[in-house]
């Protein structure tokens, strides 16, 4: 099987400078019919990177390789539009995808979704939240789902409510960009009643529900035990496999496939890629 990549780059996928994609499309010859895709999210706090961070990821050219074409989308920062507005973007890029399918050569049934730390939030938000399609909008993109079959996750935060933390983690570190994230003018607004509960819908982790597409969460940092160290600076603080691991418990209890791989039990030579094809055969 001979693998052809057609790329197109700064595709609009909605109205915002920062609404924009690059698709990287893998051609069988001869081809077998549309391909599936991995959608992904960059990280960088909500305030920093882009689209071409997805080069940084050995397992994308694997994807290539194997017929699995991957888009790769930027998404409004919080300096300038707060939640809900990275979440709202990440929802559009995966209707847009599935909605410019027949044209790319995709499969619109085989769409699965990952991200790297805020950019895994902002997946996973949504692979939980599922189909967000609004069918009465007179947007052909907002017509479309928004679900996904599969998630994959690098140090991806599950939540982005302080509150997590609670019983995991007693140092003094707050999450970073928390205020610009609400959108507040002091800190200490994330205590007002309100505040809390859009700290809940803002967290992916308030989704989980039997409709939870399979998941696969990477961390580097080694899981010892269910905290957090109080000394871990705050980088780790964020980024630690406690995150994958209290989703793996909610995973568990309604029976839905999850893997959670840390510096202790790093991932298996194929096993991301691996992962995709069960999602993307999955009835």
């Amino acid at each position: 099987m001979q693998i052809q990549i057609k790329m197109y780059t700064d595709i609009p996928y909605g109205p915002h400078e920062r609404n924009v994609l690059d698709v990287y499309i893998a051609e069988q010859e001869p081809s077998p019919g549309p391909s599936p895709v991995l959608v992904f999210f960059h990280g960088g706090g909500y305030i920093r990177g882009g689209k071409a961070d997805v080069h940084r990821y050995a397992f994308v050219h694997q994807c290539l390789s194997a017929g699995i074409s991957v888009v790769s989308c930027n998404y409004r920062f919080i300096q300038s539009d707060p939640y809900p507005a990275p979440m709202e973007d990440g929802t559009r890029a995966l209707q847009f995808v599935r909605h410019m399918a027949p044209e790319w050569g995709l499969d619109p049934d085989r769409i699965a979704s990952a991200g790297a730390s805020a950019g895994g939030h902002l997946a996973l938000w949504n692979a939980l939240r599922g189909d967000l399609a609004r069918p009465d909008s007179d947007d052909p993109i907002e017509r479309q789902s928004s679900a996904v079959c599969g998630f994959l996750g690098f140090i991806t935060q599950v939540s982005k409510d302080q509150r997590f933390y609670e019983g995991r983690y007693h140092g003094p570190h707050i999450q970073p960009n928390l205020q610009l994230f609400y959108g507040l003018s002091d800190p200490e607004e994330r205590h007002r009643p309100e505040i809390l509960a859009l700290a809940e819908q803002a967290s992916a982790i308030h989704y989980m529900s039997a409709s939870a597409p399979p998941a696969f969460m990477v961390y580097t940092l080694p899981l010892d035990g269910p905290t957090i160290p109080a000394d871990a600076p705050v980088g780790e603080v964020i980024h630690h496999p406690v995150h994958g691991y209290v989703l793996q418990q909610a995973y568990t209890r309604f029976g839905i496939p999850y893997t959670l791989r840390h510096g202790a039990d790093p991932e298996r030579p194929g096993e991301l890629l691996a992962f995709l094809q069960r999602c993307f055969t999955r009835d």
